[in-house]
């Protein structure tokens, strides 16, 4: 077997194929994790949003913020999946968080609190703001434009 060609100095490689392998493992761990406390990532997503909204969200509202992250019919999944697991229910167009969802924001919350530790392990937080800035402003340079809560 032909041992693999080494790789090219950081500076020659393409920023855009280690953004997409990046988004894929983390993506891959988060909802591994989550499903191991009986959460999606888009419901975690909905609950996340619903704690710092006690009165709840507007449906319509929150599918099209949280429809970034993924595609709005994910958010509408989770939507529908969070009232039937209880974690939510639906009053006219105002979603609202159970005592049940509740919990589980408190669940899931310790999972991602673990999981970012375990991002970060030998990153510094100055390197952490500098990839942050540094995809903000190649996301802008090309034209393109995000944005997060």
């Amino acid at each position: 077997m032909t041992p693999p060609m080494p790789m090219q100095p950081p500076n020659l490689q393409p920023i855009g194929f280690w953004t997409v392998r990046a988004g894929e493992a983390i993506r891959a761990r988060t909802r591994s994790a989550l499903h191991e406390v009986g959460l999606s990532q888009p419901e975690w997503w909905l609950l996340h949003q619903l704690s710092s909204f006690p009165d709840g969200i507007d449906r319509e509202e929150t599918i099209e913020k949280l429809g970034h992250n993924d595609t709005p019919e994910a958010i509408i999944e989770a939507i529908e999946s969070s009232v039937a697991k209880g974690f939510v229910h639906l009053s006219g167009s105002v979603i609202e968080q159970t005592e049940h969802g509740a919990e589980q924001i408190r669940v899931g919350s310790d999972v991602q609190r673990r999981l970012q530790e375990e991002r970060m392990q030998g990153i510094s937080e100055a390197d952490l703001v500098t990839t942050i800035e540094v995809l903000q402003r190649t996301i802008e340079n090309v034209g393109g434009s995000a944005w997060h809560w």
